[in-house]
């Protein structure tokens, strides 16, 4: 298959990573991909970097969305030999769709929005007559679609994130790692990644991390990510306050995988979002059991996977109760583990290539 995969965001998010990845895993499927995003935009840069075919020329954005760009993507496409046309956000979805009316190639949508889709008048327009496939992150999301447009009958599937298998690698000894962070190497490490936002739930990891202090006063907790609503200022004096004990706190380091595979225990507190979830997978890759909110994609992959206990969103307790449970119990920890690193290895780009193929080999026959 040729396919046009566009992703037009003004950052580089985890849509974005994923977007990436999955052209990735459909080069080395076998098909060919031109990667599609908005002129000097962080995706098209990373996109250019790890060596994928990139054109940038169209932006899909402000005015030039509905004046100029279709009959633009639509050239494009030709040129190409588009088989299908693959859009992951709504602006280049209506823009692929407006391209498509009455040509050969065939127009999908990945969504990976913590929203239900909508069913007002344009987007029953544009997922009922423009469309061919939609592709979601999530089951729950699939069946908001299927619910609001269940007289489409077109291909609607989940897929899930791939990871490179590089980065499933044989690490350091852990004693060497926590030493190399400057971490006491016989004591447990409690870990989250992720930016400094409110709804990563920093706050909860804190509080519970002050009730597992009381338990396992020697316990060590990292905080690593980049600022963004919060600041790496607000969340230490959080901890200040609440008198937690062996707080480190990183910002954005090169060697982050590094870095987890120091943890004993990975935490993904998120209190929403995470319709596409790095670093769960990350984790997984790192060795790590995982304790986890049940939220959004992270539930499904953590019930797929097997790899951690899933707690309530915003709930310190249950959360400090289930890092307690892990670092009491050697052999549970060494099971999760396990358990993440075999469903990891099974999510290879290959596979996640493969996946897509098939659901777009569905679109293109439809």
């Amino acid at each position: 298959m040729r396919i046009i995969q566009i992703i037009d965001v003004r950052w580089y998010n985890a849509c974005a990573d994923f977007a990436i990845k999955q052209a990735q895993g459909l080069i080395l499927a076998g098909h060919d991909v031109l990667f599609m995003a908005n002129p000097g935009s962080p995706p098209a840069k990373k996109a250019r970097e790890i060596g994928l075919e990139v054109d940038e020329r169209i932006s899909f954005a402000g005015a030039d969305k509905v004046f100029g760009a279709p009959s633009r993507l639509r050239s494009t496409a030709e040129r190409f030999g588009a088989d299908v046309i693959f859009a992951h956000r709504g602006e280049s979805h209506l823009i692929a769709g407006l391209a498509a009316r009455g040509m050969k190639f065939k127009v999908a949508r990945f969504r990976g929005d913590v929203r239900p889709p909508r069913g007002n008048l344009l987007s029953r327009w544009l997922n009922l007559k423009l469309t061919d496939g939609i592709a979601v992150s999530t089951e729950r999301l699939r069946i908001d679609y299927e619910k609001t447009f269940r007289s489409n009958g077109i291909p609607c599937r989940v897929i899930y994130p791939g990871i490179d298998r590089e980065s499933i690698k044989a690490f350091a000894p852990k004693a060497d790692l926590k030493r190399r962070f400057g971490l006491k190497p016989d004591k447990p490490v409690v870990g989250i990644v992720g930016r400094f936002s409110p709804v990563k739930g920093h706050r909860y990891f804190i509080e519970a991390a002050k009730m597992v202090s009381l338990k396992y006063p020697e316990t060590q907790f990292v905080i690593a990510g980049e600022d963004a609503q919060v600041s790496a200022a607000e969340l230490q004096l959080t901890a200040a306050t609440l008198k937690v004990p062996n707080v480190r706190f990183f910002g954005v380091i090169e060697n982050i995988a590094e870095l987890m595979a120091a943890f004993d225990i990975g935490v993904v507190a998120s209190i929403g979002s995470e319709m596409i979830c790095r670093v769960l997978l990350e984790y997984f890759a790192a060795g790590l059991p995982v304790v986890a909110t049940s939220v959004n994609q992270v539930a499904e992959l953590m019930l797929l996977s097997d790899g951690g206990v899933l707690v309530p969103t915003a709930d310190s307790p249950a959360m400090a109760n289930a890092i307690n449970d892990l670092i009491a119990d050697t052999p549970l920890r060494n099971k999760l583990s396990a358990s993440g690193m075999r469903w990891i290895e099974g999510r290879s780009l290959k596979t996640l290539g493969d996946e897509t193929a098939k659901f777009l080999s569905e679109v293109i026959d439809a």
